[in-house]
């Protein structure tokens, strides 16, 4: 494994793990707020914690499979089998 794909499989554990942890920090804040009542700067904190696993987690996954080379292409095959016509 080179220096690059390394580095790129960590990265993209790091994001996943992000992603986890603002899943967990998201759940906390309902528990508390089911416990002691809702206010405004919980439900921004879930909005916000929510908003950055998804955006984490989707981060995570794409820098794991860019590094794995599992990535589709860009230019996908446009041979004669995928064309319309007579």
């Amino acid at each position: 494994m080179s220096l690059k794909s390394a580095l790129g499989s960590v990265f993209g554990l790091f994001l996943l793990a992000v992603a986890g942890l603002s899943v967990l920090v998201a759940a906390s804040l309902v528990g508390v707020s089911l416990l002691s009542g809702l206010t405004e700067l919980r439900i921004v904190g879930v909005m916000c914690a929510l908003g950055t696993a998804l955006i984490a987690g989707f981060s995570g996954y794409f820098v794991r499979k860019a590094v794995a080379g599992q990535v589709m292409p860009s230019n996908f095959d446009v041979s004669v089998a995928y064309r319309s016509g007579p």
